[in-house]
């Protein structure tokens, strides 16, 4: 069932140059050059570059970098075989950084084999050190920098509107958009999944959500959930603000009922008269607050960042999955999401527990459809 709806999914988000087949084989010792090495080195060596040299592989490019540290491509020497290098500077963070994100990746290079199923989560690890490494522009002999230094397979980028729309979906990009929408036609026409978007809402109102009473939201949530799902719904509001949030239309339309509806039963059943006077005195802070709220709500990722850890109200990793109970109920709108959340759930009970997974450090294991987790360096041991 899983594999059918994953399947269906990336049919709808994926370019045709994908293939869905089988879980991948590795062979870590034979592959086939992909490339022709080059026979020569056009000038002398130094820094990484050097040091990958002796360690045999040829320095490619850079492909990213980020608070963490940077990534490169690679390739061996001798077989042609491309990997993902990355390295991290020792006095980042204090020096624990680098040290901890060195063992999180031992801990995958080490354990592998022992995860099951759920080891197609994480990258294949060919080393993790702590390392001297040349400094730009010095030879072996020259002025070193201890830095974390990670070999692991090459990994492809997961179709965009997949990432954005599992793990997170802020921006404004016309990718972002393409997620938004895709996500909002599964997850707004389920009326339990709905409900509790709007209480998730309500729950991040702060302070002001201290003047709103169980009757008003009890009255506000029955109001908002016949209308949006009759059809009867108002105009987008109108400011500029609400014309550029990263938001579904659908989504603003659900948002406008919300504001609207929650602010008048708010003034309807108040807890006192005392404060109905300052909801109506104040009825733009209120409703700025309302908008907020939603705002929040709606940019919750479906999957939240981080397992075998409690995480606050507010968190920006804690996904829609980890309020009200609704699991099974986003699993089976979004089947896509089961198999990441069962990894990150097992992985945190052999105390090796995720944190700030999202959709910046997740990508695509080439020729399967696997999710890989890459970036392990904030992962708890």
């Amino acid at each position: 069932m899983y594999q059918k709806f994953w399947n269906q999914f990336l049919t709808e988000v994926a370019e045709p140059t994908f293939n869905l087949g089988n879980e991948p084989t590795f062979n870590l010792g034979n592959e086939q050059p992909t490339r022709p090495v080059p026979q020569t080195e056009r000038r002398p060596l130094t820094g990484l570059a050097l040091f990958l040299s002796e360690k045999g592989f040829y320095l490619d490019k850079l492909l990213g970098s980020g608070m963490d540290g940077k990534v490169y491509k690679a390739t061996n020497k001798e077989t042609g075989q491309t990997v993902a290098v990355k390295t991290i500077d020792a006095d980042q963070g204090g020096g624990a950084s680098a040290e901890r994100e060195v063992k999180n990746y031992k801990f995958v290079k080490d354990n592998y084999n022992s995860l099951g199923k759920n080891k197609k989560y994480l990258p294949i690890v060919y080393q993790a050190s702590m390392e001297d490494i040349p400094v730009r522009g010095e030879g072996l002999d020259g002025t070193k920098k201890k830095t974390g230094f990670i070999i692991m397979e090459e990994l492809k980028e997961l179709p965009s509107e997949v990432a954005r729309a599992i793990f997170a979906i802020a921006g404004n990009s016309k990718r972002n958009k393409k997620a938004r929408e895709l996500r909002d036609k599964r997850l707004l026409k389920n009326p339990r999944l709905v409900s509790s978007l709007l209480n998730i809402a309500w729950s991040l109102m702060g302070r002001q959500g201290e003047y709103l009473s169980f009757e008003a939201q009890e009255a506000a949530e029955k109001r908002i959930m016949e209308q949006f799902f009759s059809g009867t719904l108002p105009a987008v509001l109108p400011d500029p603000y609400t014309r550029k949030m990263a938001m579904s239309e659908m989504g603003k339309k659900l948002m406008t009922l919300y504001i609207q509806i929650t602010y008048e039963e708010m003034l309807k059943h108040p807890k006192s008269e005392e404060l109905k006077d300052i909801i109506d005195q104040y009825k733009q802070h209120f409703t700025e607050t309302l908008l907020i709220s939603f705002e929040q709500a709606y940019s919750k990722p479906l999957v939240s960042g981080a397992a075998g850890k409690e995480l606050t109200q507010k968190s920006g990793l804690r996904g829609m999955d980890q309020f009200y109970g609704q699991e099974e109920e986003l699993e089976k709108e979004f089947p896509e999401i089961a198999g990441v959340r069962a990894a990150m759930k097992e992985f945190s009970g052999k105390e090796f527990k995720p944190f700030d997974v999202h959709a910046g450090n997740v990508m695509m294991r080439p020729g399967t459809n696997d999710i890989v987790i890459v970036d392990l360096g904030r992962f708890n041991i």
